[in-house]
């Protein structure tokens, strides 16, 4: 396929939003062709972040993330040392598996 007839069928899809089938008829190519040409990485339309220049804002994301993740590490080791001294001063090791026995 030439690339003439390549840039008016991505042109109508993106500009016009013609279907597949009005593609296949108006242009006379294979629909797997035409599905395979729009959905390529390099014909893909520009989305509006990349247009407009700004950056997205992950670093909020980021930083909301890493702060999740260091409250949950501190939770995990305020149940570990709630563990360690229940086991002290009980006398029984906690985190041991009882009830696992086999029965013969």
């Amino acid at each position: 396929m030439d690339k003439k007839k390549e840039a008016m069928i991505i042109h109508d899809r993106n500009s016009n939003g013609l279907s597949y089938r009005k593609l296949v008829s108006k242009y006379g190519v294979p629909i797997t062709t035409i599905y395979r040409m729009l959905n390529s990485k390099v014909n893909k339309p520009l989305n509006a972040e990349a247009t407009t220049g700004e950056e997205p804002p992950m670093a909020d994301d980021i930083k909301a993330l890493k702060e999740a993740l260091r409250l949950e590490r501190l939770k995990n080791e305020l149940l570990n040392n709630v563990i360690d001294i229940a086991s002290k001063e009980l006398g029984v090791d906690i985190r041991k598996k009882s009830g696992t026995r086999r029965s013969k």
